[in-house]
């Protein structure tokens, strides 16, 4: 189920309460005051850690604003603004999201002409819709795409994590005529380690990291590696210091 926002803190009204006193020779001195102790305006108030789905309504928000007025959210619905003209309209069905995942805007990536869609799902943390800014065509992949500097390709990593939600790859896709045609998987859920944060050195360099541990329980033991395109195929192999 999409978390909840947390709710921001409540700060405590401060009370002053002064006390009058007889100024007479027989009345006693009245004890010093205590000076109430200071309290913290919502300005330099502590805020509490942001959650994982405080993090995806940031995100959104923040690729709808970079979005120019061609992506806009209205309630349950996601409107993206196509180059034809025409508007896709993505709809969350609240009762169902047990079942059928939130769908949250990411960005647009020029480079490979798709807007991007976080499918969040009620455990894990989702796939991801890619849309054709011009056809609306859409296309499911398992990690968020990071498109190549020549823009002819993109790569995407997926942990599993420790409930084991979901896939664990590494993958490169090909744009050909506009659409996304996969080009190399690699599953290793059958392997001691899990990929992630994958980065371009150039066209055909790709650099991302090992995450592994023998003991789930413990944090991840993290390598670099590299995946390189050699005439027709990709060759992984650890990346040099």
């Amino acid at each position: 189920m999409l978390l909840k926002r947390i709710a921001p803190p409540i700060c405590g009204v401060l009370v002053l309460i002064g006390c009058a006193v007889e100024n007479s020779r027989s009345s006693p001195p009245a004890p010093p005051s205590t000076p109430p102790a200071a309290v913290p305006s919502p300005a330099t108030a502590p805020k509490p850690p942001m959650t994982w789905s405080d993090s995806i309504e940031a995100t959104e928000v923040a690729g709808i604003r970079a979005a120019e007025g061609r992506v806009s959210r209205i309630g349950r619905e996601l409107r993206i603004q196509l180059l034809n003209g025409r508007t896709l309209v993505f709809k969350d069905d609240t009762t169902r999201l047990s079942v059928l995942p939130a769908r949250r805007y990411v960005g647009y990536l020029k480079a490979i002409h798709s807007h991007i869609i976080h499918l969040v799902p009620y455990e894990g943390t989702g796939r991801y819709l890619m849309v054709d800014d011009s056809t609306g065509d859409t296309t499911t992949v398992s990690g968020l795409p990071v498109p190549s500097p020549d823009g002819t390709r993109f790569v995407l990593t997926s942990m599993a994590g420790q409930e084991d939600t979901d896939a664990s790859v590494i993958e490169v896709w090909q744009m050909v005529n506009r659409k996304p045609e996969i080009e190399f998987w690699h599953d290793t859920n059958k392997e001691p380690w899990e990929p992630s944060d994958a980065v371009w050195r150039d066209s055909v360099t790709i650099d991302f990291v090992k995450n592994s541990h023998s003991d789930p329980s413990q944090p991840y033991v993290k390598t670099r590696a590299r995946l390189t395109r050699a005439d027709t195929t990709w060759v992984l192999s650890d990346s040099p210091r």
